[in-house]
């Protein structure tokens, strides 16, 4: 650049110093032109490059926040159903276990869906007779209104009982890799007065276990001298019935 314009002010006549002057001038001008130009660049690469940073962090958050698990709705019978949803009440993971609580391979797509479309596609499925539901979250006011939108199955169910556990048995059972339904009747059978040891208990289906707990919640009540609509709070479970 600096030689074109040398060259430009060759063809012109005038005073040799004031040629000079103003070849030099124009010089620096059209250098500080540059620079300012090429620092202009770099400064807008930078911001262009930290927003693109940020955007990615949130991008990986974002994700990362979707995907926790803040509830979570077990539908035990013959076998087991686990659905955990996240803070938008959207299913983030589903896991099916036999009728002993052992993981399955049986694959079930329902992820993305929202509560009301899940629960409504596998009760509808159904075939047991008897269901136990079981929900939790890490919010109490998450659980109950899960448990009052169940509440409209269980009205056109014959027998399906509705259960509230609490975020450790939930967390507690997905750790231990079984059902929440049976982690919490397991819990509801060992704080009671029935002589089974824990291998009896662990040894038992999951739905015979359910069975076990039901019937002792209902002696609970009776022997309370209470009917058993209602809920009653019971260690690390409500049990909620409409029928």
């Amino acid at each position: 650049m600096d030689k074109k314009i040398k060259e430009a002010f060759d063809s012109v006549t005038a005073d040799k110093e004031l040629k000079e002057k103003i070849e030099d001038y124009v010089i620096r001008y059209v250098r500080n032109h540059d620079e300012k130009q090429t620092t202009k660049k770099k400064i807008r690469k930078k911001q262009i490059g930290f927003a693109l940073s940020l955007a990615l962090i949130f991008m990986i958050l974002g994700s990362f926040i979707y995907q926790q698990p803040v509830s979570a709705v077990s539908i035990d019978s013959t076998s087991s159903i686990e659905i955990y949803f996240n803070q938008f009440h959207r299913v983030v993971d589903v896991v099916k276990y036999d009728e002993n609580g052992e993981l399955s391979t049986a694959e079930i797509n329902v992820t993305n869906k929202n509560f009301e479309e899940v629960i409504e596609e596998i009760l509808t499925t159904t075939k047991s007779e008897e269901v136990y539901i079981t929900v939790a979250s890490s919010d109490e006011e998450t659980s109950t209104q899960m448990i009052n939108k169940l509440s409209h199955h269980q009205e056109m169910m014959q027998n399906m009982q509705i259960y509230q556990s609490t975020k450790e048995t939930m967390q507690e059972a997905r750790d231990c890799g079984t059902s929440m339904g049976r982690m919490h009747a397991m819990h509801q059978l060992q704080e009671s007065d029935i002589e089974d040891s824990q291998s009896d208990i662990e040894g038992e289906s999951t739905k015979d276990l359910m069975k076990a707990a039901e019937k002792h919640h209902q002696e609970m009540m009776e022997g309370n001298g209470m009917h058993h609509h209602g809920e009653k709070n019971s260690g690390h479970m409500k049990h909620h019935n409409h029928k």
